[in-house]
This record gives C-alpha cells, sequence and structure tokens, in this order.
C-alpha cells in the first residue's frame, strides 16, 4: 500500500492540463490569480475536442460542499456561445457566464452529487467536452485522513450556536458588520443603511482606491474548522454571487488579493477549536484592502497537524473563490507554529500558498523535536544525577544545551531548555500533556492505567495519519532518537566542561519513551516512525517548491530565555542553500531594542509589491527564476538594532555587526556536533575514535564511554541511518492511504 502521490510544477504561464488549471502567478478563465495544483487527479477533456474544461476553485478530484467554480476555454483562445453544459445529465447551461473580452465561459455550479460527478459540454447535440470531478462534504475530510477520536466541536464558544447532538462539526454561515472608527477600533456596525456613524474612518487600498473602513465577517464550519473571512464590502450594496449573471463583485475595496494567517502554540488537538469573529478584523491587511481567510484548525495551538491544517487551507480557499472571487495571490503569515505550517505546507501541498511570511520561525516540527525532547533527560541529569547539581549552573548548562542564559524577563540566569522550552517540553512528548485543552474531558484522555484507548496527545499522535501506528502498541510511531548523541561534544573539546563531566553526563543521560517517561538507557529511534518523519514531509528537506517569495523576521528574543531561537531561520537557510544554491528568494530580518520598524507591515508590503513584479513577467521563464528577477531591491537581509538599521547578509558569522549586537546560539544537537541544517533525526553510528577529541580521556573513562555508547557514536559527516526523501507533493491519507513504501509499513 503507497501514498497517493502528485509532484507540482511551477509552469510559467497558465495551463490547462488534466482538467485543472495551473497558474503560478497567472490567470486561467481571464480571472487573475494563482491556484498552483497538481495534475493528474482526473477530470479531463474530451480528446477529440479543443475545448478545455477546468476546476478553478479547487481540484477536480478534491471538490467540497456540493459547488464549484468551473471555466471553459479553446488551445486556440476562441470560444463561441451556444454550448450547453450538463452536470450528471441536468442542464446547468445558465450560471455558465460568457465573458466577451476574455473569450472564456465560467460559472459557479451547485448541487454537486457526493462522490463522482461528470460535467459535459455540448454543441449541437454533440459532446465537446468533459470533466470529471468528485465532491467531498464540507466538514471534510477529503486528503487528511480519519479525524482524531474523540472529537470536540466548538461552535458554542465561537459564537456559532450549540454543536450538533450527533454527527460532523457543522453550523449555519452567518454575517457580521464591523467598522472602523476615526479613534482606530473596531465597532459592530447596527445599521447596514446610511447614514453611518460620524466617526467612520476610510482607508487607502494597494492600488490607491479610498475607501469607506467597513468590514463583513463570514463566520461558519469548513472541514469541521471554524472559518472567518473578512473583507471591506459595501452593506448597501454587498458582494454576493460573483461568478452569476447580475451578481455583485467586490469593489474597491478588495484589491484582489488573499492574506491567510496560521495562528502559533502547540496542542494534541482532538477538538475544532474555537474563535472569536472579532479575530478576524485584522488591521493591517484589511486598511490595505487585502481579504483575510483561516480557520481554527490553521492555528497550531488548535493542533499540531500541518496536514488538516493545509487542507483547511484548501477548503477554506475553494469556499472564498466561490463566493468573492479568484485573487491575484495568496500570502500566508504567522509567528512560531504558525511558521511551521507554511513551511510544511510549501513543501507538501505546494500551490496554495504564494509567498510565505513566516516570524519566529522553525523549520518544520521534526528537527524541533529531538532538540526539545533532549531537554527533559539533560535536566533530570542536571538537576538530580549529576555529582554536584549546584555546579550545573545556566552558564555552564549552556555550554550543553547550546542555549543562551537569559538575561532578563522570568527565565533569567536560564537556558531555555533549562525552563523546558517555556514548558513545551512534555508538550511534544508527553502523551497527556498539559497543553490539553480544557475542553477535553480528562476522563476522555489517555491513562497507562485507567484508560488505555483515550485520548494521546504528544506530537506523534497528532501524527499518525502520516507516522502510522505500531502495532506491538497501537500507538502512532515516535521518530525520537537519540543513542549515539554524545551531549557537550563541543564544550569538553572547548575546555569548557571537564573530561570527567562529558562521560558522567552521556553514562547517565538517558532518553524518553513512548509514553514520556524518562528512560536510564539511551532510545534508538523507531527506524519505520523515522522512516515516515522524513517520507511524509514531516521535516523540510525537499525545497523543489521552496522558490517562493518568503520574508522572514523576529523580534531577538534568545536573550529571554524563549523558545523562538535566531539558529532555527539560519538552520532553514542551510538547507535552502544546500538545495538550490542560493537563497535569493528569502529575505530576513531581526530586531532588538526601542524604535524597532513594523515588520509584518514592511513584510506584507513587501511581499505585495514583489508577487505583482511576478504577474507582470510574461516570460516562459520558471518561476524561481521570475522570483529573484523581480525581487525589490529595498528588500535585504537586515537588522534593527534600537532603531537603528543594518544592512547585511545574515550568516553564522559572530563577528557581524547583526550577530554582535543579537547573538546566534545552538540547540542541544548542533552542540553535540550535528550538523547546522539540524535535520538528521536517527545518526549513523560509528566507534569511539578516541584521537578525535581535544582531550585525553583516563583508561578507566574510555571503558565508561563505550559502554555508554555500546553500538557507537554519531556520525554527523554522512547521512542519518534512515533517511529517505520525500515521497512526493499532494500525499493522501484517506482510506488508510499512508506509507511511502511496503518497506515502511
Amino acid at each position: 500500500m503507497q501514498f497517493q502521490t502528485r509532484r507540482v510544477p511551477f509552469p510559467a504561464a497558465a495551463l490547462i492540463v488534466g482538467g485543472v488549471c495551473l497558474a503560478a502567478l497567472h490567470g486561467c478563465g481571464g480571472g487573475g490569480g494563482s491556484h498552483s495544483l497538481p495534475l493528474g487527479f482526473g477530470g479531463s477533456s474530451a480528446a477529440s475536442t479543443e475545448l478545455k474544461l477546468t476546476t478553478v476553485s479547487t481540484l477536480p478530484a478534491m471538490v467540497s460542499g456540493g459547488d464549484v467554480v468551473v471555466t471553459a476555454t479553446t488551445a486556440g483562445g476562441v470560444l463561441a456561445e451556444g454550448i450547453t453544459y450538463r452536470l450528471n445529465g441536468v442542464d446547468v447551461t445558465d450560471p455558465m457566464v460568457f465573458d466577451a473580452s476574455t473569450k472564456t465561459t465560467s460559472g459557479l455550479l451547485t448541487g454537486l452529487a457526493s462522490g463522482p460527478n461528470v460535467l459535459t459540454a455540448f454543441v449541437a447535440g454533440l459532446e465537446v467536452g468533459r470533466l470529471e470531478m468528485k465532491n467531498f462534504p464540507a466538514s471534510g475530510p477529503i486528503f487528511s485522513g480519519p479525524r482524531q477520536s474523540p472529537w470536540i466541536c466548538e461552535t458554542q464558544a465561537s459564537g456559532l450556536g450549540a454543536p450538533p447532538a450527533s454527527g460532523p462539526c457543522v453550523a449555519a454561515v452567518r454575517y457580521d458588520w464591523f467598522y472602523r472608527t476615526s479613534a482606530g477600533t473596531f465597532e459592530p456596525l447596527t445599521s447596514l443603511a446610511a447614514p453611518y456613524p460620524a466617526d467612520l474612518a476610510t482607508t487607502v487600498t494597494t492600488e490607491g482606491k479610498t475607501v469607506n473602513y467597513i468590514v463583513r465577517v463570514e463566520s461558519g464550519t469548513i472541514d469541521e474548522s471554524i472559518y472567518r473571512i473578512a473583507v471591506i464590502d459595501d452593506p448597501a450594496n454587498p458582494i454576493r454571487d460573483p461568478w452569476r449573471k447580475g451578481g455583485k463583485k467586490p469593489g474597491d475595496g478588495w484589491n484582489g488579493k488573499l492574506t491567510y494567517p496560521f495562528g502559533g502554540g502547540a496542542s494534541p488537538g482532538f477538538r475544532s477549536g474555537s474563535n472569536l469573529v472579532s479575530s478576524a478584523l485584522q488591521d493591517l491587511p484589511l486598511s490595505l484592502g487585502f481579504a483575510v481567510a483561516f480557520g481554527t484548525r490553521n492555528t497550531y495551538g488548535t493542533a499540531f497537524d500541518d496536514v488538516t491544517s493545509a487542507e483547511t487551507l484548501m477548503m477554506v480557499k475553494e469556499r472564498f473563490i466561490e463566493q468573492y472571487g479568484l485573487p491575484k495571490f495568496t500570502i500566508g503569515s504567522g509567528g512560531s507554529g504558525g511558521s511551521v505550517q507554511q513551511h510544511h505546507i510549501a513543501q507538501n501541498y505546494p500551490g496554495l500558498l504564494d509567498a510565505l511570511t513566516p516570524s519566529y520561525s522553525f523549520p518544520d516540527i521534526g528537527s524541533i523535536v529531538p532538540t526539545v525532547t533532549d531537554c527533559g533527560p539533560l535536566n533530570n541529569y542536571f538537576n538530580r544525577l549529576a555529582a554536584d547539581p549546584a555546579a550545573w549552573t545556566g552558564i555552564r548548562r549552556s555550554a550543553v544545551d547550546g542555549a543562551a542564559v537569559a538575561d532578563a524577563g522570568p527565565a533569567i540566569g536560564q537556558t531555555v531548555c533549562q525552563n523546558n522550552y517555556l514548558g513545551f517540553v512534555p508538550a511534544i512528548y508527553s502523551p497527556n500533556p498539559i497543553t490539553f485543552s480544557p475542553v477535553v474531558p480528562a476522563s476522555l484522555r489517555y491513562d497507562p492505567v485507567t484508560n488505555v484507548t483515550g485520548a494521546r496527545g504528544g506530537l506523534w499522535d497528532g501524527n499518525v495519519n502520516s507516522l502510522g501506528k505500531d502495532p506491538k502498541t497501537g500507538f502512532a510511531r515516535s521518530f525520537y532518537d537519540n543513542a549515539g548523541v554524545q551531549y557537550g561534544l563541543q564544550a569538553v573539546n572547548a575546555g569548557k566542561i571537564t573530561p570527567e563531566e562529558f562521560v558522567d553526563l552521556n553514562e547517565k543521560v538517558g532518553g524518553v519513551d513512548i509514553d514520556g517517561n524518562l528512560t536510564t538507557g539511551r532510545v534508538r529511534g523507531d527506524p519505520i516512525g523515522v522512516a515516515r518523519a522524513y517520507a511524509t514531509g514531516r521535516l523540510v528537506t525537499n525545497f523543489d517548491n521552496m522558490g517562493i517569495p518568503i520574508i522572514d523576521f523576529r523580534i531577538y528574543s534568545d536573550n529571554l530565555g524563549d523558545i523562538h531561537t535566531r539558529d532555527r531561520t539560519l538552520s532553514f537557510l542551510q538547507r535552502l542553500q544546500n538545495a538550490r544554491g542560493t537563497t535569493a528568494n528569502q529575505v530576513n530580518w531581526t530586531a532588538r531594542g526601542a524604535g524597532s520598524p513594523d515588520l509584518d507591515k514592511l513584510a506584507l508590503l513587501g511581499l505585495n509589491d514583489w508577487l505583482e513584479a511576478i504577474r507582470g513577467d510574461a516570460s516562459q521563464a520558471p518561476l524561481a527564476t521570475k522570483v529573484i528577477r523581480h525581487k525589490p531591491a529595498s528588500l535585504k537581509d537586515a537588522c534593527w538594532v534600537d532603531g537603528a538599521k543594518i544592512e547585511e547578509p545574515i550568516s553564522w558569522d559572530p563577528a557581524t555587526a547583526c550577530n554582535q549586537a543579537m547573538p546566534v546560539h545552538q540547540n542541544p544537537r548542533t552542540a553535540a556536533g550535528a550538523p547546522r541544517t539540524d535535520d538528521v533525526l536517527m545518526c549513523k553510528l560509528a566507534p569511539i575514535d578516541f584521537a578525535s577529541y581535544a582531550v585525553v580521556f583516563t583508561a578507566a573513562q574510555k571503558s565508561r564511554l563505550q559502554a555508554a555508547f555500546p553500538q557507537g557514536v554519531c556520525d554527523w559527516s554522512v547521512r542519518g541511518e534512515v533517511q529517505p526523501a520525500l515521497a512526493g507533493t499532494w500525499i493522501d491519507y484517506g482510506s488508510g492511504r499512508f506509507g511511502p513504501a511496503n518497506i515502511y509499513q
């Protein structure tokens, strides 16, 4: 049993292939937009005619909610009127609107049956086009695989009424209106007719249009997630049926572009998540004319499951296109767990996002897991097992765990590992972490004695559809391994800890088991779990689709004992450089101290200009080439120190001006010799070479190290023990189809 995988090219011009509109920053069917999605999902036009039928709002094989926008074109760009369209044999010609200026016909078709559907086109009774589609419920899932169980529906907390007594988490669509006051706040618009409140503000969009700052927020449920769509609109003549004859398209308040924010945090899930309608009132993008859309399952604090996040994004975008129009491009944003989702989606489900704005970024979740989990055994050693725990001050621990010692904030004097990554360490590996939402009753959660079939938290079980289950335990497979890791290797070689301390640490540190318990011995990883982690994209290792515009920024917080350390951006860049030979598609900003600029605004405006320039390039050059070619000259790597801007390329070099002000630190694995890419989960083991150390061990110490590492130590110079390539993009985990090859079963 294997993955269904599809790889997505980035065509320079619009193509109609296999019934899918592929338009990397180019329009299909006459409408400007980007919807680069995978080939080969079925739904192709008849081979005997030039007429091409394509879905615009989503993939033909991934339609949801019973409706879809389709477009009819011909290879020659000429499409006459007089064509009859039938959906499953029923005439649907009326909603198909012919546009003489573009020679295309487009329409929103409704009433699709559950499962397979066929759209056919006829001229004088002769079939001239055919498109096969598959429709799924709006509640999903489509490709993310089986839902977690239990599943708590939080429509009540989100202002959408009581949840259904049974069945999927659904709620009726509702609309709310707000206006921006001259004092800079959002208030409910109680009357949708003029005269409007005297303190109503106006705003100027990126297109130079001055409009009343009145926002309509659409709310409902999609993919069992609470979604919100916000856009500036005219309450006297609101947007409605934009694809139909007589419908109302968005006015000057929408600049034709979409922003999609992803939330941070880290939580096991088992719920829809909740939010308030006010969460959609995001002044920065809205004031510039951008629409805003997102769902609760796009928040890592709802669940660390980027596959469901990608699915929710796809389905919410489908809803947006059907109800508002095809956006010119979609910009992702969000920090911490929001950055993780952007990176994973760009790699694993490319085409959904046209540009990324990761802040406080991590490369992915996979490379964070080992370093965060390591802190449990390390702290246990420093606090309990060391010969003299008092000797392991923050400064001395930092030599081993690689992190800065906080000089301010609540964790002053401690490293981020020492403070358990602000408490997130158990959230990653514990099956019953404190990060469980209280909406998931304790009685439904896993307990090794009283409830062995209950809801298991932790990253492994949150990604069970991609990692699979271990038949021996019934639990999701883990990809944690620390068997050959020499903690403190750099420190002992640099003389920051003694040879005896190095030996004592490594013979006592232990590891963490599948139930989150500390172990006395090291943990050798589950090779199938490790293989799946790579093959299913739990790490970002494939950069084929990472040539899109990226602006990565953060406020420096290494010195606060904060989890969002600056080395994570540099690890991602190292991988990007190794894979593509350039990092020119990514801009990197860091700021520290008073007077820092509004980096969110700079990034959004910068990406807007960048993407517009790419859209204007009609050449046949690859998208990645266009991205670098049209990068605005104003977008350069920089840092701000107390408001003063320093433009210089980001690097590991500690002597640069930015790094002098904001030093780059490490983590337990890189401090143990792991490569800067920090992407090896299960290292190759090699016999200990005592000549490789910068210190001399006694005969007894050598014997103890041999006993601590009976299988050998990490050889970081070679590829990991089990490190397959990404199995493919657009992986479908439905119907139990998970596993890149039989070897990983």
